[in-house]
């Protein structure tokens, strides 16, 4: 009777945590928050933009990933570059901003017992950026070297044909790094410029925080830092969601030992209902890749496939190889198998299972917590996330099927390497 009584007072008790964990949302003088209270010792927060390559023409390209990096780094008006860095440095803060193709962030980690220290540093960040001219040559200098790294890296460039090749003549085939001319033709006026007319906007902004820290706690340090915060009309941008039809080929010449390929096709959004279904053959698609290509056949190192989430989301079917015609064929096979099915209801189980796993994993971060919550109040809702684990666990072999037969109908082949042994594969 004292076990039963003990197992009824734990699982109420464990109900009770799992509910005063899911994250909240209110709005602080306009601005949006997004909070998840946990026990952790350290304390993650970004401050979220939107619009993302939608915000700037090809001409500025990397002008937002530049004053987001800058901002973070070049000093504020309380704050020198020198006090700003050391402050960081003794509290151990860690201070950083960027840009992606859907959205901006200004980010901090800090230890939960440095909270205020790091709360200084980053509201000042966010609200009085200096654009410390030294400094912002410094930064500039780093992203372009990053630039340079990025098209050498074929995995890197692979992922940038992608967007090229998918959304050409679209804002959103922008590469959110710049190019070294555009973003080498930056001033740190240009950059301070946008930052203020473009990005701080409450209407365009929200705050995400997750850490040991209470609603009225985190309530009174926004009042007290970004009561001054204006909003200007905001009209979010409009995605022209094309569906894939056909078969093309793209093709680059590089003089690299190892060829890389990559199939491109549709995918629903994280909105979509059919998101769960999707994403669950998608990994069954990996598996099976893995198994093929990999360890029966020894074609290549690192294959699989993956949904790139994002505002308009696409599927990648990938492969490095240094035998592009036999992993062709190889992909096409694995391919037909995953879309007649071929896969029992224990598989399905065990795909649900990893899910589960690698979702909880991913939740023992704070930093974790928050770009999750993030990137789902982008690209819809943030509670998204907070019921992912629930919807995966309602889907059926039959939802697998019917969402591989909807979205995937037409593709793009991505192929980096030797052009000559390249064209003849595809044949």
């Amino acid at each position: 009777m004292k076990r039963f009584i003990f197992l009824i007072n734990f699982i109420l008790v464990f109900h009770l945590a799992n509910a005063q964990t899911k994250a909240i949302s209110f709005d602080v003088n306009g601005l949006k928050v997004i909070l998840k209270s946990t026990q952790k010792e350290t304390v993650s927060m970004s401050m979220f933009f939107k619009g993302g390559v939608m915000n700037y023409n090809a001409e500025r390209a990397g002008i937002e990933n530049l004053a987001l990096a800058a901002a973070a780094t070049c000093g504020t008006k309380n704050y020198s570059v020198v006090d700003y860095q050391e402050l960081a440095d003794e509290y151990g803060i860690d201070i950083s901003g960027s840009s992606r193709t859907d959205y901006g962030t200004i980010s901090m980690d800090c230890i939960s017992k440095y909270l205020d220290q790091g709360w200084k540093l980053f509201s000042d960040a966010v609200i009085n950026p200096a654009f410390d001219k030294t400094e912002f040559q410094t930064t500039k200098e780093r992203m372009i070297t990053g630039i340079y790294h990025s098209q050498s890296d074929p995995e890197t460039r692979i992922e940038q044909l992608t967007m090229e090749s998918m959304f050409k003549d679209s804002p959103y085939s922008i590469n959110p790094l710049g190019t070294s001319k555009t973003v080498g033709g930056f001033t740190a006026e240009m950059v301070s410029n946008y930052y203020h007319s473009e990005l701080l906007n409450k209407n365009k902004m929200f705050l995400v925080v997750a850490g040991n820290i209470t609603k009225e706690e985190l309530e009174k340090k926004i009042q007290a830092s970004f009561s001054g915060l204006k909003g200007k009309t905001y009209t979010p941008p409009v995605y022209d969601r094309k569906t894939l039809t056909g078969e093309h080929l793209v093709i680059e010449q590089r003089d690299i030992a190892t060829n890389y390929m990559s199939c491109i096709m549709n995918a629903p959004t994280m909105t979509n209902a059919d998101y769960y279904a999707f994403v669950l053959t998608i990994n069954a698609l990996s598996g099976s890749m893995n198994y093929e290509l990999r360890t029966k056949l020894g074609l290549s190192y690192a294959p699989g496939a993956t949904v790139k989430v994002q505002q308009i989301p696409y599927t990648s079917m990938f492969v490095s190889t240094t035998q592009p015609k036999k992993a062709f064929k190889a992909m096409i096979s694995v391919y037909n198998n995953i879309r007649e099915g071929k896969y029992g209801e224990r598989y399905l189980e065990a795909l649900k299972k990893e899910h589960r796993d690698r979702y909880y994993r991913h939740q023992e971060s704070a930093s974790s917590i928050v770009k999750d919550l993030g990137e789902a109040e982008v690209l819809g809702d943030y509670s998204i996330t907070e019921n992912m684990v629930a919807n995966f666990n309602k889907v059926s072999l039959q939802d697998m099927k019917d969402s591989f037969a909807k979205y995937l109908k037409g593709a793009i082949w991505i192929y980096l390497g030797d052009e000559q042994v390249g064209r003849a594969a595809f044949q």
